[in-house]
């Protein structure tokens, strides 16, 4: 079992992070607490040493995206109408033209949305995220040009 305080103190580093990736896949206010919950639940359940705060950050993504693959595929949530239509990441206010280009984003393919959502509003660059998916860098840079050209294919 993992101290409390290391529980928490990854919890006020990366919960924001979890929140938001659990919220590109699931699309659902519930749901995404469930899975942050659930995502912090293993860590503290976890005897995990990590490396580094990189490290811990990955194997945090990690977790957050296999839990949220396993809640996509519950019978409940392939048959049922969302009905948290949008709901902004930010918890705050946006103005309509911010809005409609997350509202974009979030239309995207599932293979482009996260790469997306995580390059151009978390800020990593695409070798970082090739580390976090343990993808290829040049297969994630095409899919990056190519999801660019979708949006620009929604937004114009």
């Amino acid at each position: 079992m993992r101290a409390q305080e290391e529980t928490l103190r990854y919890y006020e580093l990366y919960g924001d992070m979890v929140f938001r990736i659990c919220f590109l896949r699931l699309k659902n206010r519930q749901d995404v607490y469930d899975a942050v919950q659930e995502t912090f639940i293993r860590l503290i359940q976890s005897e995990k040493c990590f490396e580094n705060e990189e490290h811990a950050k990955a194997w945090l993504f990690a977790v957050a995206g296999n839990i949220c693959k396993n809640m996509q595929k519950e019978f409940w949530n392939k048959n049922r109408v969302n009905d948290d239509v949008f709901f902004l990441l930010s918890g705050e206010e946006e103005d309509m033209e911010n809005s409609e280009v997350l509202e974009a984003v979030l239309a995207l393919p599932e293979k482009y949305k996260e790469l997306v959502y995580l390059h151009y509003y978390e800020g990593y660059s695409v070798e970082e995220i090739a580390r976090f998916l343990g993808k290829n860098a040049s297969t994630l840079h095409s899919r990056l040009s190519k999801a660019k050209e979708l949006l620009r294919k929604k937004l114009v």
